[in-house]
């Protein structure tokens, strides 16, 4: 199969890879036959040291024969025949079978994939080289090609090429073309071709045999909690002696990489000019650019799935999820360049066209090269799945997998607003539960004396029962967090996308058996309200004493910062009065409008309108009707922080534009274009008016509780002294953890996990 649109293949190769002269041929030969004979050296190097150990033994015998088994002046020779045999055992480390570490990967074949396969015979065919025997993706960050079978292979002339998933998903498919040109250039120099792999392959065994660790040897730099100091020195004499035993070979792999540094550049400069040729210098030069990005986009995605494996929420894509950090990078260094009033860097200036320009015309400048492979999402979603199982060793049973749209503030546990609310509870506040409204105002008892005999009895009680209570609060927020995940993928089956009945352990993936389900946790939900909101309760009753405690005292009692946070207190704890009141409808929405994004997440691959319309009718009107409810419970509440000084409706600052009337749709009188069109405004509409909703309700709601939060803290701090809950019940983030230790090291009270007094009120 041809690829579309292609142009008819000329009837003589077009010379694509830079000519290759005997110089360069004399150093190929020189730099392979250099490199495997420092092999043969150390190989030789350690046949010679276990010929003298075995002449040692001989005479260590024949003297012990002649004056006797044991005399003390044979104890040196022993342990230096000890130590050398030790020595000599480390040494053969190096030379033992050490494959490249198998990556999870998936063959691809030109049934599966004949475009990509189509474009790789052509660049093969024009390159006079035999075309890869095994084509593989996974989830690497690079783009190679290699011996079949290792340096074994440089004998049968068979290669495999591994394509890694992210570079495809940040690059053009003509820069596609070009970096398969680079990598498929080495297979084109004939006889030059096993020289080329010999130099690659045995430089890089060097490397791996001096750098790769077995398991036992990385424990060695594992500190135990308890550790006495001998075994801590025994462990620091090991992992000295390996090295010290491995230098011998360092010293011949160094010599290795002098000797073919030469070599090694011109054959990847070869390589470059060769992908050049086929897009031109400077589309190379800004793929190269893209690439030089993915080494920390990698580091992001680590993270990201360190924090999922927390979370058990693990990113379902990864290429995807890579992608957009590159574009985040790429997008933030373009802001950098503009603000440092740099103009981008000068073009160079266009020559004439490639000499490969014509083989890759047909492919599109700006059509990504994930448009030349079949199926490419459910491919990197299934080698990333690969990757977790097989790599990570993860059981993706325990685990949600989610797009990076479906998330929504998935980096919320860093924002200094939650920081602080889970600081001054001690963990024993969920951010979207409201601590208002439970108890009673202290409308009599305000003297500070009343007032903080509340606040120590609440401190006294805490280390009673908060480990308990922390546990419920965590029960209650996985409850809600998997009934999102069932309402979500609830949408998802309505709108006839595929759901696993195994991820969430209903009986069928049908939308009645998964709602079911949703309403099995939402009543999970109920039934904890009334033990959680009791001790809540009495969470509540130290907040309102704090803050009472704030407002009631002499003005000459407090200090600076606490005056003017006084002056706000009123205006913030209006704010929070009339959002925690609508916070139970606000968690609804919340809900309702995780499955709307996961089901916008899914549009470009919708294959039924009708069924896609169906599913947007079940979640956005009732998104429209919950705001609607949150707005007439907040009505009448100010907002007086605005720009201008006039005070405003909070209804209106989170807001602004009025709710969109979604039109009336019937199935029997629309065709799939037209479901796809009113589908496509409906959920534009809804997410534009929604999504900036929840964003600013989300923000302020934080945003208040924190600042009512620290103004206790501090308020607390100030009159009662500062409350240490112990650490069965404090709750630190694994951030915090670091930061506490580092500042224990360093005596820094700054540097403690605690609060920080502000620059500025």
């Amino acid at each position: 199969m041809s690829a579309p649109n292609a142009p008819p293949q000329p009837a003589k190769p077009v010379r694509i890879a830079p000519w290759r002269g005997p110089l360069h041929f004399g150093l190929l030969v020189i730099s392979a036959v250099v490199s495997l004979t420092l092999q043969f050296t150390y190989l030789l190097l350690v046949v010679g040291l276990f010929l003298w150990m075995c002449w040692q033994v001989y005479l260590i015998t024949g003297s012990m024969a002649r004056t006797g088994l044991f005399q003390w002046r044979m104890i040196p020779e022993l342990l230096k025949f000890a130590f050398m045999g030790v020595t000599w055992v480390l040494m053969l480390r190096p030379l033992r079978p050490r494959p490249k570490h198998a990556k999870v990967a998936i063959q691809i074949t030109a049934a599966t994939q004949p475009q990509l396969f189509e474009l790789i015979h052509t660049l093969c065919w024009h390159l006079r080289a035999q075309p890869p025997t095994q084509v593989w993706l996974d989830t690497t960050i690079s783009v190679r090609s290699s011996m079949f079978g290792g340096l074994l292979g440089i004998l049968t002339g068979q290669t495999m090429l591994h394509l890694g998933l992210p570079v495809v998903s940040v690059i053009t498919s003509r820069e596609l073309s070009g970096l398969l040109a680079h990598e498929l250039s080495h297979n084109a120099g004939g006889m030059s071709t096993i020289f080329v792999h010999a130099v690659r392959e045995m430089n890089a065994w060097f490397f791996r045999a001096v750098m790769e660790r077995d398991e036992w040897e990385m424990h060695l730099r594992e500190k135990p909690k308890k550790e006495s100091e001998w075994r801590r020195q025994g462990r620091r004499i090991v992992r000295g002696w390996m090295w010290a035993a491995k230098i011998p070979f360092m010293i011949l792999a160094l010599a290795s990489r002098t000797v073919s540094a030469v070599t090694l550049w011109l054959i990847t400069r070869s390589a470059e000019r060769c992908g050049a040729n086929v897009i031109g210098e400077l589309m190379y030069d800004r793929m190269q650019r893209k690439l030089s990005l993915l080494g920390a986009a990698w580091k992001a995605a680590e993270q990201e799935i360190q924090r999922g494996v927390i979370q058990h929420r693990l990113p379902e894509n990864l290429s995807l999820l890579m992608a957009r950090h590159v574009a985040a990078a790429a997008k933030a260094r373009a802001s950098a360049r503009a603000e440092s009033e740099e103009g981008p860097p000068e073009p160079k200036a266009e020559g004439k066209p490639a000499k490969g320009a014509g083989l890759v015309a047909y492919l599109s400048h700006a059509q990504p090269a994930a448009s030349v492979m079949r199926q490419f999402v459910d491919l990197s979603r299934q080698v990333t799945y690969f990757y977790y199982q097989h790599d990570l060793g993860l059981n993706l049973h325990e685990h949600r997998m989610v797009a990076d749209e479906e998330v929504i503030h998935q980096n919320r546990r860093e924002e200094d607003a939650l920081l602080v609310i889970r600081r001054y509870f001690g963990g024993l506040a969920h951010p979207e539960r409201a601590m208002c409204g439970l108890g009673s105002t202290p409308a009599s008892a305000t003297a500070r004396s009343e007032l903080q005999r509340e606040i120590l009895r609440v401190r006294d009680e805490i280390v009673v029962w908060g480990p308990q209570f922390k546990m419920a609060l965590q029960e209650w927020n996985q409850a809600w967090q998997r009934r999102r995940d069932l309402e979500a993928a609830a949408t998802l089956s309505l709108a006839g996308f595929t759901v696993s009945r195994m991820q969430f352990g209903t009986e069928d993936a049908s939308p009645n058996a998964l709602r079911a389900e949703a309403a099995r946790q939402r009543m999970v939900m109920e039934h904890m309200e009334g033990p959680l909101q009791e001790r809540e309760r009495i969470l509540e009753g130290r907040f309102a004493a704090a803050l009472g405690m704030l407002w009631w005292s002499e003005i000459t009692d407090l200090n600076e910062w606490l005056r003017k946070r006084r002056k706000d207190l009123p205006a913030w704890v209006t704010i929070y009065e009339a959002m925690a009141g609508a916070l139970p409808s606000f968690r609804e929405l919340l809900t309702t409008f995780f499955a709307f994004q996961t089901l916008g997440a899914k549009f470009a691959n919708v294959d039924d309108p009708s069924a896609f319309l169906t599913a947007l009718q079940s979640v956005v009107p009732k998104m429209l009707n919950l705001v609607r409810q949150i707005v007439s419970t907040m009505d009448g509440a100010p907002y007086p922080f605005t720009d201008s000084g006039r005070i405003t409706s909070l209804n209106d600052h989170l807001l602004p534009a009025p709710l969109p009337e979604m039109p009336g749709v019937s199935m029997t009188l629309l065709d799939a274009s037209s479901m796809r069109a009113i589908a496509l405004k409906m959920a534009s509409q809804a997410s534009e008016c929604i999504a900036p909703y929840v964003d600013a309700f989300l923000g302020l709601y934080h945003r208040a509780f924190a600042w009512l939060a620290e103004s206790a803290e501090r308020t607390e701090t100030h009159f009662v002294g500062a409350l240490s809950l112990g650490s069965a019940t404090e709750i630190l983030l694994p951030d915090e953890f670091t930061t506490q230790r580092l500042g224990m090291k360093s005596r820094s009270p700054d540097a403690i996990a605690a609060w920080k007094p502000p620059v500025s009120a």
